[in-house]
């Protein structure tokens, strides 16, 4: 990672860099710009493709420069964007590596990483599955970061690559249903969508009574906050700070995003099956069926944060630090800012 960001920051100090204010392009000298980095995302092409950024844009006179990427992290301490979509975990190890200072604003996706096993097994918890077996994961850090916090706070289990209770294998999450259904590890914490066909068809199940991990995030803090979060919306505090003028709207646009998400869950799905990993049309109405069900949603309800729910998510924080998540001298409270909608939004 590190000689990746390395690598990105050359390049940027060679090729320069356009700041987020500023029009360009003929026409356009008077409107503000905003670069944003974001994965392949459903809820933005139906907005794309029904016109609502370009109503946005013209409302706002600011357009959106976009760089579709599945590595926003790397993306963004190279220098190319204003804004990213950043796991909360993901917030400490970006500055570290990078001795950027960030602000995150807004809200977009939930993590949604679960345990799974073979439907015949009778594991519910990690404190089921012998110690010393395999479990498949996706990564050293990111959702293994939070599965290190459930397994230490409810089960007091050392759960991480390289150590601890369990031998955890990293490869792709579209890789580990199979391995799992083959018994080649005896859990598996992988994203929904990777796993349709095996739930389908009764060979996968969910561990903990089916709670995704901001369900069972609330087991651990005692509260009903659900988090830890997947997808913040992140900016550069140099940028953010010239900018939250550009911040509020942008914060507009995906609460309009999110809005039509919730009217139109099913024909968003079936619109775009690829970004929710399934193609035949009985896969498609699973995954339709297990997102309309209540606490499987994992798009929040509104990309708007407040001071309670900041210091709620920022609770994760001390748990990273306590299994020791968050390297000695990085930043242990990165800042949030709740943003207030634009006049007449």
């Amino acid at each position: 990672m590190g000689a990746a960001i390395a690598a990105l920051l050359l390049i940027a100090a060679a090729c320069g860099g356009d700041g987020g204010g500023g029009g360009e392009g003929d026409g356009e000298a008077e409107r503000d710009v905003i670069r944003f980095a974001f994965a392949p995302d459903p809820v933005w092409d139906w907005m794309n493709d029904t016109g609502m950024i370009v109503e946005w844009e013209e409302e706002f006179n600011t357009r959106i420069v976009t760089s579709s990427t599945w590595d926003e992290f790397t993306f963004f301490a190279g220098g190319h964007g204003d804004i990213v979509s950043m796991g909360t975990y993901e917030i400490p190890v970006l500055e570290s590596e990078t001795d950027l200072k960030t602000v995150s604003f807004g809200k977009y996706n939930l993590l949604r990483v679960p345990l799974f096993t073979r439907a015949d097994e009778d594991y519910e918890t990690l404190a089921d599955v012998p110690k010393g077996s395999k479990i498949c994961v996706q990564s050293a850090v990111s959702n293994t970061i939070f599965w290190s916090v459930v397994a230490s706070e409810l089960h007091d289990l050392d759960y991480r690559v390289g150590g601890g209770d369990f031998e955890l294998v990293v490869n792709d999450h579209f890789l580990n249903p199979d391995l799992l259904a083959r018994g080649e590890c005896e859990a598996a914490a992988i994203i929904p969508e990777a796993a349709v066909p095996y739930l389908r068809e009764g060979e996968l199940k969910l561990m903990y009574d089916g709670q995704m991990p901001f369900q069972l995030y609330q087991d651990i803090t005692g509260s009903d906050h659900l988090g830890p979060h997947s997808n913040l919306f992140t900016a550069t505090e140099e940028w953010f700070d010239e900018n939250e003028d550009l911040a509020a709207a942008f914060l507009d646009l995906w609460e309009r995003g999110m809005q039509a998400w919730q009217e139109n869950q099913q024909e968003i799905i079936e619109t775009y099956p690829q970004h929710f990993a399934v193609e035949d049309e009985a896969d498609v109405q699973w995954i339709s069926d297990f997102m309309a069900e209540e606490g499987n949603d994992w798009f929040v309800d509104s990309v708007y944060l407040d001071e309670a729910w900041i210091e709620e998510e920022k609770k994760f924080y001390d748990f990273m630090d306590e299994n020791g998540w968050i390297e000695e001298g990085a930043n242990k409270d990165p800042r949030y800012e709740a943003v207030e909608p634009p006049e007449g939004a």
